[in-house]
């Protein structure tokens, strides 16, 4: 069996697109994948928590993108049935196409026999990625594959980031439909048609990226949650938090949350609360506004000999 973490953008959504810096940390959610061989037929792939089943050659974008990873790991000559556990939600902002394609690239290596560099690894995942997200800045394979906490930017990837104290998250999500194509256009636009102020914000919040890997390093949470609260500001009048979001954000803070914001690209998808020794209570008031809620560990750390 072979996995992959899903994640959660502490710091950074949209301004890791621009060339900024975003805190990100895998999560100990994954998506687990093993695969059966058969006498014939194309490799096929099955997520049952997600209701789909695909085959390479059909007309979509999962199946898309199998048809790559198996052509960039040599398996497409193999007759074989890949099954996918998936503990990440989808379209939720958790990077749960990424973790789907770093474990399916891994399990189609492993039945050709194959073992693929990491950073190769990456490279193959990625190029399934663009079936879904069409220009994927990279930070969710980046994760997905070697977890932990990191900065990371376009041109230099993931920079590891060593907290002073394991970091626990309650996660919620709201439930709203969102496409994160359409939130990326959205601040692409506002950008092309308000470039200094945007471009001020979208800075403000790669400086804030810096800033809150500084704090996890010193366990400065407090500094972190004030961060994480100015930077649902910066994306809420980027106008990419939701009436749902919101009430989500208020009913964390009043249980006790240091801040509460959207993680991903917003417009529906996923919230993440800091909340040291109340992430239970939090889990709880978002399960009481029928909210799918849970706790995460931020920070997940590869099994041992899985690259």
């Amino acid at each position: 069996m072979t996995s992959a973490f899903g994640k959660v953008i502490l710091i950074g959504e949209h301004a890791v697109v621009h060339g900024h810096p975003a805190l990100a940390a895998a999560i100990d959610r994954q998506v687990k994948v093993w695969f059966e061989g058969r006498p014939s037929g194309p490799i096929s792939l099955s997520v049952p928590h997600w209701n789909v089943s695909v085959s390479v050659g059909e007309e979509h974008p999962l199946a898309e993108a199998l048809g790559i990873l198996a052509r960039e790991v040599s398996a497409e000559h193999l007759s074989v049935s890949l099954h996918a556990l998936a503990e990440l939600p989808p379209a939720a902002g958790l990077g749960s196409s990424a973790a789907t394609m770093v474990a399916v690239a891994r399990a189609l290596a492993a039945a050709a026999g194959r073992r693929v560099d990491p950073h190769r690894l990456e490279d193959i995942a990625t190029a399934g990625e663009r079936c879904f997200h069409g220009n994927p800045s990279g930070i969710d394979v980046a994760l997905a594959a070697r977890g932990g906490i990191g900065l990371f930017r376009r041109v230099t990837g993931l920079v590891p980031v060593a907290p002073a104290e394991p970091l626990e998250l309650a996660v919620g999500l709201s439930g709203e439909p969102r496409r994160t194509g359409d939130m990326v256009a959205r601040v692409a636009n506002a950008l092309s048609a308000r470039p200094e102020e945007t471009g001020l914000r979208l800075e403000e919040l790669g400086a804030a990226a810096f800033a809150g890997a500084a704090a996890l390093e010193d366990g400065n949470l407090g500094r972190l949650g004030q961060l994480m609260a100015r930077a649902q500001e910066i994306l809420g009048g980027l106008g990419l938090s939701t009436r749902g979001i919101d009430g989500m954000i208020d009913a964390a803070l009043r249980e006790g949350a240091l801040a509460a914001k959207l993680t991903g690209a917003g417009g529906g998808g996923a919230v993440i609360a800091l909340a040291p020794g109340k992430s239970d209570d939090i889990v709880a008031a978002w399960r009481a506004l029928g909210k799918n809620a849970f706790r995460v560990r931020a920070g997940a750390s590869p099994i041992h000999g899985e690259t």
